[in-house]
């Protein structure tokens, strides 16, 4: 089972200054040679910081953000689910994590981000600052990506569960006979359900924490919706079309 989340635009600083970036030891090597050129494309964009704002979407505040960039081969690095933060990876309350739920996390969860693609959690990433839509010199984000889909699920192994944001989903989307991506939806007619608001983010970090406390591995939308059942989520087998399924959520 792999379980894959979006990133988050805040990632914390530091690490480990003797492990700086090795795209070589990232996880799913098919992307390795788009990474490269990413990398030097959002080095490139940095040395001109007006240009740099523009394209990041970023206020005058955002040059430390710039900064980053521009030393992205050389500054500390950082496993991937530890540098990540903001709402969604709050939720998932790493630092009260029992033991046996943080390795099964390091082992399950994924990170698809707009500079790495699909990296596991154990993977050591610096900080840095580029978003699925951003346009970098090589052209926007998205559309470089889209090429790289087909290999990369290859690579993949087991049932896949993506609950990324759409905009990132759509860089390389989970072919339908892999796995499922799981819509956050409210109570409503079957077909029609509005797409959950502001506590989205929250409530996915609650969801994919209290996944891994169970210690369950899913291999199928079968054992997704019996996992949910079982847990308190109204998983509706009914909605699976298309390599997508709702999960409605009441009451948040």
């Amino acid at each position: 089972m792999l379980v894959i989340l979006p990133p988050s635009e805040t990632k914390v600083s530091g690490g480990d200054e003797k492990h700086p970036l090795n795209i070589s030891t990232l996880s799913f090597g098919s992307q390795n040679s788009l990474r490269e050129s990413l990398v030097d494309q959002t080095i490139e964009l940095s040395s001109d910081s007006a240009r740099a704002r523009k394209a990041l979407k970023l206020g005058p505040k955002g040059d430390a953000e710039i900064a980053r960039n521009r030393l992205v081969r050389e500054s500390a690095g950082m496993p991937a689910l530890f540098r990540y933060t903001g709402v969604l990876y709050d939720a998932l309350e790493l630092e009260s994590m029992a033991e046996d739920a943080l390795s099964h996390a390091q082992s399950t969860l994924s990170i698809f981000s707009a500079l790495w693609g699909l990296i596991r959690a154990t993977d050591v990433i610096p900080a840095y600052r580029l978003s699925w839509d951003s346009m970098l010199p090589g052209g926007r984000v998205r559309n470089q990506w889209r090429p790289a889909g087909e290999p990369l699920w290859q690579e993949v192994e087991g049932f896949v569960l993506d609950v990324r944001s759409e905009g990132y989903r759509s860089l390389a989307p989970v072919p339908s006979n892999r796995g499922v991506y799981v819509a956050l939806v409210t109570p409503g007619e079957p077909g029609s359900r509005p797409a959950l608001g502001h506590a989205n983010k929250a409530v996915k970090g609650k969801f994919v924490r209290e996944l891994l406390a169970s210690g369950e591995t899913l291999e199928s939308v079968a054992d997704f919706a019996d996992w949910g059942s079982k847990y308190g989520y109204e998983v509706d087998s009914s909605s699976h079309q298309d390599g997508r399924i709702e999960v409605v959520i009441s009451g948040s």
